[in-house]
């Protein structure tokens, strides 16, 4: 285990408090072909100021350890290991990168049994409940991005060729690791039925933005932590689980599943 890594591992276990995220499948060795760029649909909900978490309420510099230093081992060690994605990543992984770079829920509709019920169109409370989620993440990371100040792996080594479009802004903590993370707790809560397919889900959506050649493995592994933080606060915000419950209520009955008790646990047959 890298030194660097260990701090972040026992950060998780402690905030965290669920089960453990499945392992990420290992890479083929398909060559890819030369990546093109492409930008991947990004949902933005209506712009609202967040209600539960703000940088005084959750300043990830506190909580975050710093990223590598520029130039050091671990920095080297980590664009190797990209380096290694990037050669081995197929074109199938390459399209699924490049949609993941959407920040929507509903790149998550096949954790479910039955995905196509899982859409915006038949979810109008369930869009707004992860609306605001993303706005509560939005509300701390900006500034975290810019204090932490790391490049992009692809701005260090030039030998990086993403298959999405580049991002502007910092390299850490990864947005869309957070994001995947704190919606993944959320929609385990909602359905924990599925609980293991939408972590593996949220851990490979966060991956993804190594497939896609824009972060660094401490930069998803910093955002883990950041979004095991979010959905802490939010489980603890009143307006956040009045909207949640009315949400699990919707979502439950679109895939067909009988109520669960508050907090998503299940009855006892149905463990």
């Amino acid at each position: 285990m890298h030194l660097h890594r260990a701090p972040l591992l026992a950060f998780t276990a402690l905030l965290a408090g669920a089960a453990a995220l499945p392992a990420a499948a290992p890479p083929t060795t398909t060559q890819a072909p030369a990546p093109t760029h492409a930008p991947g649909p990004t949902h933005l909900p209506p712009p609202q100021p967040p209600r539960c978490a703000d940088v005084a309420s959750l300043d990830l510099e506190r909580i975050l350890p710093s990223p590598p230093a520029a130039h050091s081992a671990q920095e080297r060690a980590e664009l190797a290991e990209l380096l290694q994605i990037q050669r081995q990543r197929t074109p199938r992984q390459a399209v699924r990168a490049r949609a993941d770079a959407a920040v929507s829920v509903f790149r998550f509709a096949d954790a479910f049994a039955h995905p196509q019920r899982f859409n915006p169109a038949s979810l109008p409370l369930t869009t707004a409940l992860f609306d605001e989620l993303t706005r509560e993440e939005a509300s701390v990371m900006l500034r975290a991005k810019n204090e932490f100040a790391r490049p992009r792996p692809f701005r260090t080594d030039a030998r990086l060729s993403p298959v999405i479009e580049l991002p502007t802004s910092a390299s850490y903590p990864s947005g869309h690791s957070t994001f995947a993370r704190a919606t993944g707790l959320v929609l385990a809560d909602m359905v924990p039925e599925r609980r293991v397919q939408i972590l593996a889900r949220a851990q490979e959506y966060a991956h993804n933005r190594m497939v896609a050649g824009v972060h660094y493995p401490s930069d998803v592994e910093a955002g883990a932590l950041a979004g095991t933080a979010l959905a802490a606060m939010l489980f603890a915000c009143p307006s956040f689980q009045a909207q949640e419950a009315a949400a699990k209520l919707e979502l439950r009955a679109a895939l067909g599943l009988a109520p669960v008790a508050e907090g998503g646990t299940l009855p006892a047959r149905g463990r």
